[in-house]
């Protein structure tokens, strides 16, 4: 039978591998803003540091230790600086980032403003998972899981704040129009199709910018 895994270094983890094998066989992309970088891209430094992932800015960059058996994570924010350890290994990371990605990438999704104290209502039938955020995203960030759909919680924009308590940007996103209705009805939004523009609805009026 034909390997149909992609060439890479024999030096390059197994986990690595797997999952640019695993993408290729989904037959679109799967990533739509970090990127990868291509196997036959990938070489270790002079350290052992095996980078494999960049932000879309190449603001933020992660990399594994080769001579580490764990294969830890480490970011880091400039090209030449310092790695630090995320907190994660290279599987678990390769899954909270495709995780994150089917929700900035999906095509059924919206986004909504919610007060704090309305959030555990709002994600009653959704579960957390246990992921670290990036060193490229705000601290506090979350994903969260149902049966047939994705959420990301973070902080809102600069700008998008009350007086009066704390708000968080929830974006939904779902493989069919008829999972994503069956969520974005509680806002108020019919209709949703994969057509339709993404829609950021805020429980006040927003700031005049």
């Amino acid at each position: 039978m034909r390997d149909m895994r992609p060439a890479a270094s024999p030096n390059v983890p197994a986990e690595l591998v797997e999952w640019h094998t695993a993408a290729a066989l989904v037959g679109r992309p799967v990533t739509f803003q970090d990127r990868p970088i291509a196997l036959q891209d990938l070489a270790a430094d002079s350290r052992g540091m095996l980078e494999f992932w960049i932000e879309n800015q190449s603001g933020c960059f992660w990399a594994v230790d080769l001579g580490d058996a764990r294969l830890q994570v480490f970011s880091r924010e400039e090209k030449d600086g310092g790695w630090t350890e995320t907190g994660e290994i290279l599987s678990d990371f390769l899954l909270n980032c495709t995780v994150r990605e089917a929700v900035i990438g999906g095509a059924f999704k919206f986004t909504v403003l919610v007060d704090a104290s309305e959030v555990n209502e709002v994600l009653k039938s959704f579960e957390p998972l246990k992921f670290e955020a990036l060193g490229s995203e705000e601290p506090e960030v979350k994903l969260w899981c149902s049966e047939d759909a994705l959420v990301r919680m973070a902080p809102p924009p600069a700008g998008y704040s009350q007086p009066d308590g704390q708000l968080w940007m929830l974006t939904f996103a779902a493989p069919s129009d008829s999972s994503i209705e069956r969520y974005s009805s509680r806002f108020g939004l019919e209709g949703f199709t994969k057509s339709s523009p993404a829609r950021v609805v805020p429980p006040y009026e927003p700031p005049p910018f």
